[in-house]
């Protein structure tokens, strides 16, 4: 998992129509997980986060994707890259992104207007 700060660049090729954003701020999504007891060995519901980067678009090339879209990508799927002596965040793999004008993220748009 990268180490993300707000004020960090993230890149994502999307398929030959490269998509720039800046993070504007970190937030955590609480979910129950299930994991072995170290005494017993059984499964017990235990408390986790995950980390989420909050991005807002800053150059696009992509037409479904506009300048100051805001977005959340899982902190997981992010990994460092060093580009021109400028720290970035790229994708591990695949471009996958929550954005929050999907009519069906409403946790999405809870999470970035978190602490506005």
């Amino acid at each position: 998992m990268a180490y993300i700060k707000p004020n960090m660049n993230v890149f994502f090729a999307n398929n030959g129509k490269p998509i720039t954003a800046v993070v504007e701020k970190i937030s955590f999504r609480r979910y129950r997980a299930m994991v072995a007891d170290k005494e017993t060995g059984k499964k017990k519901p235990k408390m986790k986060s995950m980390p989420f980067a909050c991005c807002k678009v800053v150059l696009s090339s992509d037409p479904s994707v506009l300048v100051g879209e805001q977005f959340l990508i899982a902190g997981y799927k992010l990994q460092n890259v060093v580009m021109k002596n400028e720290r970035m965040l790229t994708f591990k793999s695949d471009y996958v992104a929550e954005y929050a004008k999907e009519g069906h993220n409403e946790w999405v748009r809870r999470i970035i207007d978190e602490g506005k």
